[in-house]
């Protein structure tokens, strides 16, 4: 029953999107005309820079592999900023359609995803989460639950402007699992908007998998050359 209520809900709001963008038929960068429902016109799709293999982060003899769509540059880099900062779904849409594309071209499976949380005040001030925002257009494309699951208990510095080494100290200790009943022996598929040093996402594996989770696999929209 509660099942079939949310699938009401997710219809109800596909269907008020539907209205909102009816006729809406401009790329979300340039402006310029798009066709086939498309947010993003073939000039700028040209400009995105597409992530071909995936990666490691490691750090005390724990690593996990990742994966990005892209790098953080040119038009994704735009994207991602209308995304977080500007509130532009449609933005969200198209980075959600590259990471799409990067888990089936790398095969990568999972049993469930989650995101990286925000503090209960920084949620306030955005009103959404741009991660769990990408997660649930992935989790409804392959038909797989997004959990909420992890909690981000200090309100870090932001990692804009700080080193490599002060991003790593900044997020020691930063997160907490709080449903360990959602990860237990699963596979889960972390996801994030863009990595830059991969502190974030690591702290938060390393969460997940200390708290009885089979694999971690991370995956962002774009992942920066620093």
């Amino acid at each position: 029953m509660g099942h079939g209520f949310t699938e009401k809900l997710v219809f109800l709001w596909d269907c008020i999107l539907g209205l909102i963008y009816c006729g809406d038929e401009k790329c979300v960068i340039c402006k310029r005309d798009v066709y086939d429902d498309e947010n993003i016109c073939e000039v700028c799709k040209k400009d995105i820079k597409i992530c071909r293999t995936g990666f490691k982060i490691e750090k005390n003899n724990c690593q996990f592999d990742c994966y990005s769509s892209s790098y953080y540059s040119g038009v994704m880099m735009e994207l991602i900023i209308k995304l977080k900062y500007k509130s532009s779904f449609r933005s969200g849409d198209v980075i959600a359609s590259y990471m799409k594309d990067t888990i089936c071209s790398n095969n990568i499976f999972f049993d469930v995803l989650t995101y990286v949380p925000m503090t209960e005040k920084s949620f306030k001030n955005r009103g959404y989460n741009q991660g769990e925002y990408l997660a649930k257009i992935l989790g409804k494309y392959f038909k797989k639950p997004v959990v909420h699951c992890l909690t981000k208990t200090t309100d870090t510095m932001d990692q804009i402007g700080l080193s490599r080494e002060e991003r790593w100290n900044n997020m020691y200790g930063s997160f907490k699992v709080c449903d360990v009943h959602h990860i237990k022996n699963k596979s889960i598929l972390l996801v994030d908007d863009v990595i830059t040093t991969g502190a974030t996402v690591f702290c938060c594996s390393f969460e997940l998998l200390k708290n009885g989770a089979k694999k971690v696999n991370v995956l962002t929209g774009a992942k920066s050359k620093v």
